[in-house]
């Protein structure tokens, strides 16, 4: 298939955003929590975490492509509190570096103004390091633990924590703060109609 660069590199910046994606021209989430079944968690993700049950979620689709399903789980499926334990859950249906992830999350985060230059490097290797390339069927799991630090698991499989919990809060902003470039996700991620 041929791709215009120009155009290839807009879909490579912005898809992250709408968890972990997306600005110009996004179709949107098209399917609600009540259309897409959440998957069974990994124990792994939830151990030491209260009962989860999935609040909402959907795809996201963006010119006229799949990127990935997301979906929120709080405890007992609860309304969304970011004070509590919460995790999010992406099943990519496109191929992205983690280097992508990682730089598409930090143009999230600036332009949310969570964050600052001065911390944006230690993120953005953090983010390297605990995120995984995916491709078309992986999973990577964010974590919100009680203790306000961020774990990662990818395809169920731990790949480490960031114990920061600035950056915890500016990562999972990228999908549910009020600010998230995705409005329409993010409200699928609430579970909202």
């Amino acid at each position: 298939m041929l791709v215009n660069t120009h155009s290839f590199a807009r879909v490579r910046k912005t898809v992250f955003a709408a968890p972990l994606l997306c600005i110009l021209l996004a179709i949107g989430s098209e399917q609600a929590m009540g259309q897409v079944a959440a998957p069974t968690l990994p124990a792994q993700a939830t151990a030491g975490m209260p009962a989860l049950k999935a609040v909402g979620g959907g795809l996201l689709r963006m010119f006229g492509f799949q990127i990935y399903n997301a979906y929120l789980w709080t405890p007992e499926g609860s309304s969304f509190d970011r004070t509590k334990p919460y995790l999010l859950d992406i099943h990519y249906l496109r191929n992205f570096s983690a280097k992508q992830l990682a730089e598409r999350s930090i143009d999230e985060m600036r332009e949310q103004g969570t964050g600052s230059d001065a911390v944006y490097p230690k993120w953005r290797t953090e983010m390297q390091r605990v995120f995984a390339d995916v491709k078309e069927g992986d999973r990577l799991i964010g974590v919100a633990t009680p203790t306000r630090t961020a774990k990662f698991f990818y395809n169920g499989a731990y790949r480490g924590e960031v114990a920061d919990a600035a950056f915890a809060d500016a990562f999972f902003g990228i999908w549910l703060s009020e600010k998230s470039s995705q409005p329409d996700m993010r409200d699928r991620l609430l579970g909202k109609p």
